[in-house]
Formats: structure tokens, C-alpha cells, sequence
């Protein structure tokens, strides 16, 4: 047989309360405060005539408060005029906000929105849906589309182009989606992405629409860009960017010329005799040990020196620009794919994002994430960029050694003011990573 459990004695010796009784008186105690600050807001008590009347009663209107006895069925008053706020609610709304920044806060950390409802829920001691928090999240849409579409009134000289691919459910079916990924270097030296993306795949039309939408919101100044050697890609820079200089990432490059053989000790080969080619301090020097390189695999695996003879040209491209410390920071994608493993962190928690809005929406508050930090620390110091004034068309795969010496550049430093001289010396200040 079940007996009723019987309440803990107090320290007087006397039971506490049940819940029930609590949470009732609290919900009277309530329900009388809201009606005095209702009293001193109208300047009357109800029925009561009175020149200092300041509005006029109009029912009220029902609103569950969550404690933590219970929820409290409350009768809020309100006038005609609908100015009543109670004041007893304020904290409440103010913690509320709190509570929603915190679920966006987990959100964006990565923290699938099941797991929100989780914390919430223990720590609040009420449900809450993922559907309602991926509600919360939705607010941001507003902000987080105005950053997006924003004016590029700063001119960028130099574009990393990168992308990377998450899982979206989409049409019924978990598919690949390819986010898009664009950064853009200020002639100052800072580094700032312009936006974020998503496409079926990295198309020439998903690319094409990328950058036709940075050149309707003012992009210019570009003379220098980076990315992978995706076809659809490279289409998609020589329509919009014709006379930019483009370069092949030698990271990705490395990878597809390990990828054409399987013996580790070509491998290790290869790997060393192109970084040794890479650090060659002018093209004509890189010329003369890509050209060596070429004919000592001649004999293992004439397949690969072949393609290093057809290939290789696209990788010098760096050249174009005059200082070695600026070509170290833009001869590969590494601007974008360190901050892909940032996202990635992130992501994996999702695995599966149940639409495209909520990847977008992920990334792009990511994005701004990261140029907040970027924002403070110049990533190259003092750079000298190629001249947008020069006419020539600058193709990586069609330059050779010893064709085209670019101009030192003219801008002025944002430190001093002053004129950047024609003639620079040796040794320069440590960049910022």
C-alpha cells in the first residue's frame, strides 16, 4: 500500500507549504501589485471621479508568467490608449532578451538547437521547441542581410577565393552545398570578407553570380587575385576580373601533384623540389628549378613532368608583385581555409543543416565574427599591390619569366601620410598573422 509522502518539517518544526499554495499566494500578491501600479498610472482608483485621471480603464488581457513555483495565470490591466507597461515585467523582459541572446550565442557556437532546448529547459525549468528557437535565430535575418548586401565603397586590390561544402537538406534529399567564400585585402593591408554565398556546386554560374553581385555593390581596385584552379571558377574571374592578375594556390597545387602518384618517396620528392621552386627569390630563378625539377622526374614519371611543364606557369603568378612578404601571404588560400577549419568546429556539431537559411544564416554571422578580429590587426604592412592604372591585361597562364615588372606603388601609407618610396629597404617591419 502507497502512502502520500508528508512534507519536510521547517526549522520551527512546522510543514512547508505545498507548491500549490505557494504559487498561489504569489500569483495574488502579484495580481494586487500590477493593480496599484495600474491605480497610480490611470491616477484613479476604479469608479472613482477625479480631475487627476490620466486614461481610462479597458478590461484587461490574460499573460502567463514562468517563476520558479509555477506558472502564473495573470490578469494584466490595460487602458484605452494601450500606453500601460508594467514595471514589474521589465526585468522580466530584460532577462528574456538575455535568455534569446544566449540560445543565439549557443546557436552560433554550434550548439544544434536540440541541445539549446536541452540547457534552456534545465536551467529555466521550462520547454522550449527547437522549432521556436530556430525562431529566435530568424530575427537576426534582418541584420545579418544588411551585412551581406552592404556597400563596398573601400576598394579591395587583392581577392582570396575559396569555398568549402556542408551538408544541406534540400528538395527532399541531403545534398552537398558548396558556401562560397570571398576575402578581400585593402591597399592598407587589411583583410575583410565581403560576403558569403551558397551554391548547388562551385558552377561558373553559382561563381558568376558571386561576383556579379560585388560588382553591383562597388567592388573595384582589384588587380590581384587567388583561388583554386576550379574550371568553373577560372570562368567565372576572367568574365568579371579580365585584367586582374590571377594565381594559382600553391597549396592546391601541391595536393594535385601528390595526388598523380602513390610511392611515398616520390611523395616526399615532389613536396620538397616544388616548395624549393616557390621560395626562389625572382620568376626567372623559379623558372630555372621548375625546368630542373621537370627534367630529374622525366624518367620516374614522365606523366607528371609533363603536366608540371603545362602547369607550373600558374603557380608563378605571385610574382607580379615586387615584395617577397607579400607574395608568402598571397601565393595560396590559406587567408580563407584557416578560417574554414573555424567553421567547420562549428558545423560539426550541425552535421546536417535542415535548410539553407540556417547555414547562411550560421556563416554569415561567422563572417562577421571574424572581421571584427581582423578589423584590428594589419595582416600585411605597408603592401605594395600591382597598379590598377597598368592596361595590360595580366593572365597567370600567358605571363613569363622576365615579361612584366610591376611599378612600385604610390599610395600613401596609412601610418605616416607620407609618399611610400620608389626604393624600399631589405629588411621590413614583422607582418601581423
Amino acid at each position: 500500500m502507497a502512502f502520500p509522502e508528508k512534507s519536510r518539517p521547517g526549522p520551527a518544526g512546522e510543514q512547508a507549504p505545498p507548491a500549490e499554495v505557494v504559487r498561489q499566494l504569489l500569483a495574488t500578491v502579484v495580481q494586487e501589485a500590477l493593480r496599484a501600479e495600474f491605480d497610480r498610472f490611470v491616477g484613479a482608483a476604479p469608479y472613482e471621479r477625479t480631475p487627476d485621471r490620466r486614461g481610462h480603464r479597458n478590461g484587461s488581457y490574460p499573460r502567463t508568467w514562468t517563476t520558479r513555483v509555477g506558472r502564473l495565470e495573470l490578469a494584466v490591466p490595460r487602458d484605452r490608449a494601450g500606453l500601460f507597461r508594467p514595471s514589474l515585467f521589465a526585468k522580466y523582459e530584460r532577462s528574456e532578451q538575455a535568455l534569446v541572446l544566449a540560445m543565439v550565442e549557443m546557436y552560433f557556437h554550434g550548439v544544434s538547437t536540440r541541445h539549446v532546448t536541452a540547457i534552456v529547459e534545465q536551467l529555466c525549468g521550462t520547454a522550449i521547441s527547437a522549432s521556436e528557437v530556430s525562431a529566435l535565430t530568424r530575427k537576426l535575418d534582418t541584420t545579418l542581410t544588411a551585412w551581406r548586401e552592404r556597400r563596398l565603397d573601400t576598394p579591395y586590390a587583392a581577392l582570396v577565393v575559396d569555398a568549402h561544402v556542408e551538408q544541406v537538406r534540400r528538395e527532399g534529399h541531403v545534398r552537398a552545398t558548396a558556401a562560397l567564400w570571398v576575402v578581400g585585402v585593402t591597399p592598407e593591408g587589411y583583410r575583410e570578407h565581403l560576403g558569403i554565398w551558397l551554391g548547388a556546386s562551385e558552377s561558373e554560374a553559382s561563381w558568376a553570380q558571386v561576383f556579379h553581385d560585388l560588382t553591383e555593390r562597388g567592388l573595384h581596385g582589384v588587380t590581384y587575385v587567388v583561388s583554386d584552379d576550379h574550371v568553373g571558377l577560372r570562368a567565372a574571374l576572367r568574365r568579371y576580373f579580365p585584367d586582374a592578375v590571377h594565381q594559382r594556390c600553391q597549396v592546391h597545387y601541391l595536393r594535385n601533384a601528390l595526388s598523380k602518384v602513390s610511392s611515398d618517396a616520390l611523395h616526399e620528392r615532389i613536396r620538397v623540389a616544388l616548395r624549393d621552386v616557390w621560395s626562389a627569390p625572382t620568376r626567372e630563378e623559379a623558372h630555372g628549378r621548375v625546368t630542373r625539377v621537370i627534367a630529374e622526374l622525366r624518367a620516374a614519371t614522365p606523366r607528371v613532368a609533363d603536366w608540371l611543364a603545362d602547369t607550373h606557369g600558374e603557380t608563378l603568378a605571385c610574382y607580379a608583385l615586387s615584395r617577397d612578404d607579400v607574395r608568402r601571404k598571397l601565393r595560396s588560400t590559406n587567408a580563407v581555409e584557416c578560417h574554414h577549419q573555424v567553421v567547420r568546429r562549428r558545423t560539426r556539431v550541425i552535421r546536417i543543416f535542415p535548410h539553407e537559411a540556417s547555414l547562411l544564416r550560421l556563416l554569415t554571422a561567422l563572417a562577421i565574427e571574424q572581421n571584427d578580429r581582423w578589423r584590428h590587426h594589419r595582416w600585411i604592412v605597408e603592401p605594395t599591390f600591382i597598379e590598377e592604372e597598368e592596361p595590360v591585361r595580366r593572365s597567370a597562364c600567358a605571363t613569363t619569366a622576365g615579361s612584366w615588372n610591376p611599378p612600385s606603388s604610390k599610395r600613401r601609407s596609412r601610418c605616416d601620410g607620407a609618399p611610400e618610396s620608389s626604393t624600399r629597404p631589405e629588411k621590413y617591419t614583422k607582418t601581423c598573422t
